[in-house]
């Protein structure tokens, strides 16, 4: 169960990076964009940290309070469920 978790969480920050990394290629093509709601998603689901880190990497979203708020406190109840699943 344990080593299921970590590969789960490894890789929906991973896919939760690259998303918003296409996210901010296709704002700055003026093209169609990823939806905030997969975005937001996408990082609910155990992607928080790898958006977080692409909101600093890309300097993407970083204006939108539901991100720069939102995504933290998804990051802390992560933390704080994967300590009560390790502990």
């Amino acid at each position: 169960m344990l080593r299921f978790l970590i590969v789960y969480f490894f890789l929906i920050n991973i896919v939760t990076l690259i998303t918003f990394g296409i996210d901010k290629r296709l704002a700055q093509q003026k093209r169609n964009r990823v939806q905030e709601s997969s975005l937001i998603l996408l990082s609910a689901l155990g992607g928080a940290a790898g958006g977080l880190a692409a909101m600093y990497l890309f300097r993407h979203k970083t204006k939108h309070a539901k991100f720069f708020l939102g995504l933290p406190a998804l990051l802390l109840i992560h933390l704080m469920i994967a300590f009560l699943i390790i502990f």
